[in-house]
């Protein structure tokens, strides 16, 4: 009786590393206003404490690919998301290829948006969305080169997932 308790706590232990393992230990930014949060894994992505025009950036750990949360204290209506995405990208060039369509991020329907910036002779991609909900609108955004993007979409959609309504 006593080998199968030491065998089935033997099992048990096992089975907790093994979750472990495949469920690291995430952790949380909390937007200004705490009405957001975002659910990061350290081992993917590092966050960058407040910047000029961001609330917080993350890196993947290569620093291919850089992500930027804003929280707006006012309102994107659907007619000024294209206008307001190019204004954002002024000063580097005119973006090409801007689709923006409803996606479903982690249970919140989001205007997505996808577009390419050819500067100084490089092809970057960026995406994210906006989502205007209670407080005013927040921003997530993707930026790095074209194949960066293509060969990480995984890691973005991770990072996407891990966004929720504080309740």
């Amino acid at each position: 009786m006593s080998k199968k308790i030491f065998l089935l706590f033997l099992l048990s232990g096992y089975f907790a590393a093994a979750q472990t393992k495949n469920n690291p230990k995430l952790e949380t930014y909390n937007s200004r206003k705490e009405i957001y949060e975002i659910k990061y894994n350290p081992q993917h992505w590092t966050k960058s404490p407040q910047t000029e025009t961001w609330d917080v950036e993350f890196r993947d750990k290569y620093n291919l690919i850089s992500a930027y949360f804003i929280e707006y204290d006012h309102f994107i209506p659907d007619k000024k998301l294209k206008s307001t995405i190019e204004e954002q990208y002024k000063e580097f060039g005119e973006i090409k290829n801007l689709k923006i369509y409803k996606k479903k991020v982690n249970s919140i329907e989001v205007n997505y948006f996808e577009c390419e910036l050819d500067y100084n002779d490089y092809l970057y991609k960026y995406q994210g969305f906006i989502y205007s909900g209670k407080g005013g609108s927040i921003q997530l955004q993707y930026g790095a080169q074209a194949e960066a993007i293509e060969r990480n979409q995984k890691l973005i959609d991770e990072l996407n997932n891990g966004i929720s309504i504080i309740n």
